[in-house]
């Protein structure tokens, strides 16, 4: 599979099934900020509070495919292996992306385990293999990335919006002497530097590093 990264801004994303799955699949689309509908003619408390919320439209009915109409993409996620198969079928000859959540031979695309670090995010995937496997690398990578590698982020994406008012890092610039300043600041040291949560340290020889490479 193509790995990528799909902004869901205000885009309209059906969840069809109202259980324990459903809720999950709710929950990180309401992170993302998708426009959400469930078609399930019963749901989980949790689902019937985020739609007495206004957060989501629960459409309290039996799955047919006239309901998808205009979704960008559909998460089959019933307890009912043949709706979901139905579903994904409906979806797909619609031109709907779709993810099934217990066949994921019927997906267009997977949900990865994801680790959040501010703007910084790791995805790892199996590609449905194994969920299991899946849940115990991202727990992995729990550990070993602490949140100051999303500091970190923040930290560089200042630095780059200075550099580009600083007009050292604009249009005029080739995209080589752009790669060479952020290799010479970026280096398995400063990583480590990182990892030991020495982030002072490591701020100061990113900006030295540029400063060096700037002049």
């Amino acid at each position: 599979m193509y790995p990528i990264n799909l902004k869901l801004d205000n885009r309209k994303c059906a969840v069809v099934g109202g259980g324990k799955v459903a809720c999950r699949k709710i929950g990180r689309l309401l992170e993302n900020n998708a426009r959400i509908t469930v078609i399930s003619p019963e749901a989980d408390s949790e689902i019937q509070d985020w739609a007495r919320e206004n957060k989501i439209t629960w459409k309290q009915e039996t799955y047919s495919k006239d309901l998808l109409e205009g979704f960008f993409c559909v998460f089959c996620a019933t307890d009912n292996g043949d709706v979901n198969r139905q579903a994904a079928m409906d979806a797909k000859a619609a031109g709907i992306l779709v993810n099934v959540a217990s066949e994921p031979e019927l997906c267009d695309f997977t949900v990865p385990g994801v680790v959040n670090r501010g703007r910084l995010q790791f995805t790892v995937s199996s590609e449905g293999a194994s969920p299991a496997y899946t849940r115990l690398l991202r727990q992995d990578l729990e550990k070993r990335y602490h949140h100051g590698f999303g500091e970190m982020a923040d930290f560089i994406n200042s630095i780059r919006q200075e550099l580009i008012h600083e007009k050292k890092e604009d249009k005029a610039a080739t995209s080589q002497q752009r790669q060479k300043i952020w290799r010479q600041a970026l280096t398995p040291e400063i990583i480590e530097l990182i990892y030991n949560q020495d982030l002072d340290r490591a701020k100061n020889e990113i900006r030295n590093a540029i400063n060096r490479a700037g002049s």
